[in-house]
């Protein structure tokens, strides 16, 4: 089974995550393709996308489509720029291609203080992984439903996002998803 990994970034985090990221990832990637897909010239990865754009949901599900085009492999691996990837996570191998796979295994911590939080479920496009060609149908319909109707402030295929099916895995060790203050979805609260 082929497998790349598309990593997209808005260029907007902390140098210093975004650096710590790719660092962990090209550790964590092995002999894995990675295709970067940037809102601005990057020298990261072994493939190199441009899609130039205002940062945002759009933006986003739009630089993903791009790299989508352009991966030849059978099962493509979402990774973030502000996430720290364990090698166990890449070592999945998806069962079936009309399915989207989660990795549940993630603590969200937050940058400031170190404060962490792990979500039995949790469901992130940071975790996705699934059959190339689901991925493309996906995130086409997706781009063409926020360019129609707007963001909805749903990023994960499943339920949600129309007739999607989910299974979730759980990778040997976690990943680390690192919440700060340019991130688009909530950070961690504590009590």
């Amino acid at each position: 089974m082929d497998k790349a990994i598309l990593y997209y970034t808005g260029n907007r985090h902390p140098p210093e995550i975004e650096q710590a990221c790719r660092d962990q990832l090209d550790l964590a990637r092995g002999d894995i393709p990675v295709w970067c897909v940037s809102r601005l010239r990057t020298d990261y990865g072994d493939h190199q996308i441009i899609i130039p754009g205002s940062p945002g949901p759009l933006q986003i599900h739009r630089q993903i489509l791009a790299g989508l085009y352009e991966i030849r492999c059978d099962v493509v691996f979402l990774a973030e720029n502000d996430v720290l990837y364990h090698p166990s996570h890449f070592a999945f191998e998806p069962g079936r291609p009309d399915r989207f796979y989660y990795n549940t295994n993630v603590w969200r911590v937050r940058y400031d203080d170190g404060f962490s939080v792990w979500t039995d479920d949790l469901q992130q496009t940071s975790g996705l992984c699934a059959d190339v060609n689901l991925m493309w149908r996906y995130y086409r319909v997706r781009v063409e439903q926020i360019e129609q109707n707007g963001f909805d402030r749903h990023f994960e295929p499943g339920p949600k996002t129309g007739l999607w099916r989910t299974e979730n895995w759980r990778s040997e060790y976690p990943n680390l998803d690192i919440r700060h203050g340019a991130t688009w979805t909530r950070r961690p609260r504590s009590t």
